[in-house]
């Protein structure tokens, strides 16, 4: 199966626009494909960015040629997205570009599982990741650690009849995006 590399590639893609300011020139092509795909690929984007990426549009508003520039950038990011998309590569393209983006965002899902698995104990946490993740140490749980354990596992269960339900709906695979949810699962656990 061939994968869609070009997703973190897009900013690189044009060439200068004459007179864009350098620091300017270079938020855009760091944080518009970034907010140009949060929806899409269901990303959440740290508060740092979303603050540059504030006053980056604030700078855009008095500059054409970064106006243009920022413009470009959003377009060939939804073309490539919606490239990737149709010939079947949503969840690859999304998740290289989250991979090669992760100073400014992550997959909204291990964000939620991040923060949660902050408040469950060490052993809640072994055991999510034998049971869900394929860790090689199991865990014991203790009477308190089950109703934890069991919240984790029903967000799991959850988000990933979401996907299957949207990956139905809009005629993707099915299997490639219930994975795709496991995989930001996992991420979050393998974090702690």
């Amino acid at each position: 199966m061939k994968r869609c590399f070009a997703a973190f590639a897009i900013a690189s893609l044009f060439a200068p626009l004459a007179h864009a300011n350098d620091a300017l020139e270079a938020k855009q092509r760091a944080y518009v494909p970034v907010v140009s795909l949060a929806k899409v690929c269901d990303i959440r984007i740290n508060d740092s960015t979303l603050s540059d990426h504030r006053a980056m549009l604030e700078a855009v508003k008095s500059d054409p040629n970064a106006n243009k520039l920022a413009y470009r950038l959003h377009y060939e990011t939804q073309t490539a997205y919606i490239k990737a998309r149709d010939g079947g590569q949503r969840a690859a393209f999304c998740k290289d570009f989250i991979t090669a983006n992760s100073q400014y965002a992550k997959a909204r899902f291990t964000a939620v599982i991040e923060d949660h698995m902050s408040h469950v104990s060490t052993s809640v946490q072994k055991a999510i990741a034998y049971n869900v993740c394929g860790a090689s140490a199991a865990a014991k749980l203790s009477k308190a650690d089950w109703k934890p354990y069991a919240l984790l596992k029903k967000m799991l269960q959850m988000e990933q009849k979401l996907a299957e339900e949207n990956a139905e709906t809009n005629g993707w695979n099915v299997a490639e995006e219930t994975r795709a949810v496991t995989e930001q699962f996992c991420a979050a656990v393998k974090t702690r």
